[in-house]
């Protein structure tokens, strides 16, 4: 690591122009003091906002202005303290933008609350006299749509102030696991006696060296064991707070409540287990696979991270990658490629690692600023799939943010993986019909059915996880330590299948997973990659007006709820057809991987 360059000896050309923002502190500073002067006022019109149909626009309009402003500051503290983390002046301006952002919280949180106390026909005819306030009506209309689910403003206000206490076990969870459990030690491959965490786990569970996997394995979920009934009752915390807040609103389930928010029917959850679970004979095929490739007589669950194909030592240089990507792209049609050249020569891209960056990649951005890119480019194919992949999440934002009102441009998670995961299908098919070699074209395969493995089996076994350990709670029962594990057992018997040791430290695993603290967050990334595999799939079988459909899809931003956005596109998640299509297309690579394989 002692050759990584100081942030003063990047290139200019290789860092993304934040400049663009602000071009030094001070102006920065003068839209900080600014927002500040503005709380002034945006609290006087908070306090009337209700009285008339102007005031109504006043309040709103002037709102957004602070909004822009505030997340404008916000990308450029944020971008400024992430290349280089040792620099405490942008330490000290993200610390200045959180409580700016509590600030205007304390203003704001009434608001929403206060509206839908109000008959609905009046705040609509403020809409119909104001027509500067139509890309409010979607927003407006959502918080009418819930009230049903409303407490009384007393309740509300009870709820939100008990909210950081009875949520504190997310933040006593992390605390636990990152800086106070502590898992001993292994042998290396060298047979050095070696610290184990998470952040080297992931090294030991895919080595090549079958001892290091296990000790590794079995070490780092007998540490989880040792804490067994305190991570049991941070989770049960979670559990029981969302059964109550799910019933005292009138919710029939807690996966009801968590779902209503962007207007997703339980079916939708019910359709992807139910589709993904059909399916798992295809993933047993792909372990039974797996246990030849590596001429094992048992298959256990620390087998399954270790390579089965040869690692290519092939590196592709910034300009290779971009190359390949744009090539990849060009599917989409010349729109999308042309915007795309620009994330290269305009300052959209912070490229390679130096000390004290942050660490992996994200696209970030506001509705003022560029979509920038933050990567940690280091030369490997993974750093190619890994632009394609936050490329999309950057053209995303572009086409959202200069084809939407501010008010509408920002897109919900349920929907933000979709572009992102579909440049990444498209850079494989491309990579694949242009490299050469059987161990490449094995390589890419290998690594396309370890993204479906991760992210539609896997993330789908967790969603289970997470539903049946509710639905346990919501039906008055007491969730132990002894349920979750058994639960968690036998979904992984279920769904690694009868040619896989399913080895009985991994019941211990639910409780390293942090997402169940963000609880049904993670059907999303399965969600999102199967409708992903069905815009590839029409997009490179060139099915009339897909592609423009797409990019509609994307200049919607957040105009509509993500299903009636989706219908964009021809999909209804209310069926299993999108579920299904995914599930074929792991077939098809799988079969693909075998007919390679055997040439």
């Amino acid at each position: 690591m002692d050759n990584i360059k100081k942030r003063s000896e990047i290139k200019e050309e290789d860092k993304w122009q934040l400049d663009k923002i602000y071009p030094d502190i001070d102006s920065f500073n003068k839209d900080y003091i600014q927002v500040e002067k503005d709380f002034s006022k945006l609290e006087k019109l908070a306090n009337k906002f209700l009285e008339t149909s102007k005031d109504f626009k006043e309040f709103f309009i002037f709102d957004s202005k602070v909004s822009r402003t505030l997340e404008k500051l916000w990308v450029y503290a944020h971008c400024k303290k992430d290349e280089d983390t040792s620099n405490v002046t942008y330490q000290e301006l993200s610390d200045k933008l959180q409580l700016l952002y509590t600030k205007y919280s304390e203003i704001t949180s009434n608001i929403s609350p206060q509206i839908i106390k109000e008959d609905e026909a009046k705040i609509m005819a403020y809409l119909d006299e104001e027509k500067e306030l139509a890309s409010y009506k979607h927003m407006i209309k959502s918080l009418f749509r819930q009230k049903r689910h409303c407490l009384n403003e007393e309740s509300e206000k009870l709820i939100a102030t008990l909210g950081p206490v009875l949520n504190n076990a997310s933040n006593t969870y992390t605390y636990l696991t990152n800086t106070d459990l502590k898992f001993g030690t292994i042998r290396n491959e060298k047979e050095e006696e070696v610290e184990l965490s998470e952040a080297v786990y992931s090294t030991f569970i895919s080595s090549k060296n079958r001892r290091v996997r296990e000790e590794a394995f079995k070490t780092l979920y007998n540490g989880y064991a040792s804490f067994k009934n305190t991570i049991t009752s941070l989770y049960s915390s979670i559990l029981n707070y969302d059964s109550i807040n799910a019933k005292l609103r009138g919710y029939k389930s807690s996966l009801e409540s968590y779902l209503d928010k962007n207007n997703i029917p339980t079916a939708l959850y019910d359709n992807l287990i139910d589709a993904v679970r059909a399916n798992l004979p295809s993933l047993h095929k792909y372990f039974k696979i797996k246990k030849e490739l590596l001429g094992l007589n048992e298959f256990h669950l620390y087998d399954g991270y270790v390579s089965t194909v040869k690692n290519i030592d092939k590196k592709y240089t910034f300009e290779e990658a971009k190359e390949l990507v744009v090539n990849a792209l060009k599917v989409l049609g010349e729109s999308y490629t042309s915007k795309l050249n620009e994330a290269f020569t305009q300052g959209w891209i912070d490229k390679y690692p130096n000390k004290a960056k942050h660490t992996g990649a994200y696209s970030t951005g506001s509705y003022d600023t560029l979509p920038y890119l933050l990567l940690n480019y280091t030369n490997e194919y993974n750093d190619v799939s890994t632009l394609a992949h936050e490329l999309g999440h950057s053209m995303h934002t572009y086409f959202s943010n200069t084809n939407q009102p501010f008010e509408t441009s920002g897109y919900v998670i349920f929907l933000a993986e979709i572009a992102s995961t579909t440049n990444e299908l498209l850079l494989n098919h491309y990579m694949l019909e242009k490299v050469k070699t059987k161990e490449e074209k094995m390589c890419l395969l290998n690594e396309l059915l370890d993204l479906f493995k991760s992210t539609i089996y896997r993330q789908t076994m967790f969603a289970e996880f997470e539903k049946k350990a509710h639905e346990y709670l919501d039906m008055g029962n007491v969730v132990t330590n002894e349920y979750l594990n058994n639960l968690y057992y036998e979904l992984n018997k279920d769904y690694f299948g009868k040619d896989v040791v399913v080895d009985e430290e991994i019941k211990y695993e639910w409780s390293r997973i942090p997402h169940f603290y963000t609880p049904f967050y993670v059907y999303q990334y399965a969600t999102s990659l199967s409708i992903s595999c069905y815009v590839a799939q029409n997009i490179l079988n060139n099915t009339p007006g897909f592609k423009e459909k797409y990019l509609e899809l994307l200049k919607a931003g957040g105009s509509d709820y993500p299903l009636e956005l989706l219908k964009i596109i021809d999909i209804d998640l209310t069926d299993k057809k999108v579920f299904e299509s995914a599930n074929q297309m792991f077939n098809d690579i799988l079969n693909q991987f075998i007919e390679v394989y055997n040439s």
